[in-house]
């Protein structure tokens, strides 16, 4: 006589569990020689369930659904337990970063994500481990498997990082993963600029000044924004902001409230912080060439028919706003000219105007708010140092000063 297997269904929980607003149970069964559970759970308002088999007795099966109904019972979302590393972060970006932010910072979030799915793949959330995503960041800083050679800069290595981190985190709060694999990742690559490379020294900061003036041209606006970069310290977002409303000729100020999507052209955004909303003193030597500008903008739209809505200071002929890639193309073509030793980006003129300012004793609580540091301590700790030529004179004067105790 064949024996025939009749499977047995036990359930775990002798009192069903009220979880969420409804009853759960999980069930223990034989099934084809081992044993298995199925926890059973809702989702949005439809009963869902989670299986496992393959244990050897029902008592290892039970205490497996036992465990897993406990992570259900303290809130875990089992529904998303066997996520993939990729589709979790994309979902992360979504909700916690997206309409967050600028449309340039947001640009970044699809490229990590396309970075971890190169690597990660099909891999689980849950499964990776600390060994696993520390050789990924080792890989990445590296550029293994890429055309590119060197190392990325550190900066860019610890931004990435900052995103998978927090990540993390958001994930150990929704019960998907338990430990945290990105604690106390070492973050390695290239170091950035040398602090004395971000800054222009005087003779060159004059020399480009100069050049500048000499050649501006309605038809290249690139080169009014450099001189504005270089007279104000202003981001590029908010140079190119500025509108005409913004510029007072009679009380010889700037007002700073807004910058400009150079890049995706939806028109005004906020400034970087509430503290870069600002009001900027500046000389003639700025405003008699945006007059000027003024003047000849006004002229050429007139004729042509053209009214700006927005009302642009830094509009060109052809109706354009330089870009920032543009700009610093523009700016790099000058420094050639002049033969500096190294490249500066658009930026640096920020920094160089800004230790011109405090190589000239100029108070830092005033240069932290010209140019829109929230507090002192960052315009501190980032402008530390004055211009080499500056600390040749101001080493002299100390020695000097220690002869004559």
């Amino acid at each position: 006589m064949k024996k025939v297997r009749i499977s047995v269904t036990l359930f775990v929980y002798p009192i069903l569990q009220k979880i969420g607003g409804f009853y759960n149970m999980a069930q223990v069964y034989e099934k084809q020689g081992s044993w298995a559970y199925r926890v059973f759970y809702y989702e949005n308002g439809k009963r869902r369930s989670k299986n496992k088999q393959g244990f050897k007795s029902a008592k290892e099966a039970t205490i497996h659904a036992n465990a897993l109904e406990m992570k259900l019972y303290q809130g875990a979302d089992i529904g998303r337990n066997d996520i993939l590393f990729v589709d979790y972060l994309e979902q992360w970006f979504a909700v916690y970063k997206v309409g967050k932010h600028t449309l340039v910072t947001e640009s970044r979030y699809p490229l990590i994500v396309g970075v971890i799915k190169k690597y990660f793949g099909k891999r689980k959330l849950r499964e990776v481990t600390k060994t696993e995503y520390q050789k990924f960041l080792n890989d990445y800083t590296n550029r293994k498997g890429e055309s590119r050679e060197g190392k990325r800069s550190k900066t860019t290595v610890r931004k990435l990082h900052g995103y998978i981190a927090s990540m993390a985190q958001t994930a150990i709060d929704d019960q998907i993963i338990y430990s945290d694999f990105t604690h106390n990742a070492v973050i390695d690559g290239a170091d950035g600029k040398k602090e004395s490379d971000k800054f222009m020294q005087v003779d060159d900061l004059s020399k480009l000044k100069q050049l500048v003036i000499d050649e501006l041209d309605f038809k290249k606006t690139g080169k009014y924004i450099i001189l504005t970069g270089i007279l104000t310290g202003a981001r590029y977002s908010e140079i190119v902001g500025l509108t005409w409303d913004d510029i007072d000729f009679t009380n010889k100020k700037i007002n700073i409230d807004k910058t400009w999507d150079y890049k995706f052209y939806t028109g005004f955004n906020p400034t970087k912080t509430k503290a870069s909303i600002r009001t900027v003193d500046v000389t003639d030597e700025l405003l008699n060439p945006l007059r000027h500008l003024k003047t000849e903008q006004a002229e050429h739209f007139l004729k042509i028919g053209y009214r700006d809505e927005y009302n642009l200071v830094f509009r060109n002929n052809r109706r354009e706003i330089p870009s920032n890639s543009a700009a610093n193309k523009l700016l790099k073509s000058l420094e050639n000219r002049l033969n500096f030793n190294q490249s500066y980006t658009f930026h640096s003129l920020r920094h160089s105007h800004v230790s011109y300012l405090l190589s000239k004793g100029v108070d830092i609580f005033y240069i932290s708010k010209r140019i829109g540091h929230s507090d002192v301590t960052t315009t501190e700790k980032v402008y530390s140092h004055l211009l080499d030529s500056t600390s040749k004179i101001e080493t002299s004067k100390a020695l000097k000063a220690l002869n004559d105790l």
